[in-house]
């Protein structure tokens, strides 16, 4: 496991303990931060193989720019 996946979980752990949650994280968080505190608030455990697999998968962290609505 790269040493980024180690930082991403500790960086989710850090503000899961100062209180965040995904219904206070404000607009368009990163797609690891989100499903890593989705993880501990289900009381599971966030490891850095989990944040490997939420990176692999790919998605964004903003909207399409080309796409209007």
């Amino acid at each position: 496991m790269d040493n980024l996946c180690e930082w991403q979980k500790k960086f989710v752990l850090k503000i899961f303990n100062e209180g965040k949650r995904t219904n206070n994280l404000g607009d368009q968080p990163a797609p690891w931060v989100l499903e890593g505190l989705r993880i501990l608030e289900r009381g599971e455990e966030l490891t850095a193989e989990k944040i490997n697999e939420i990176n692999l998968a790919g998605g964004t962290d903003h909207p399409d720019p080309t796409i209007s609505i």
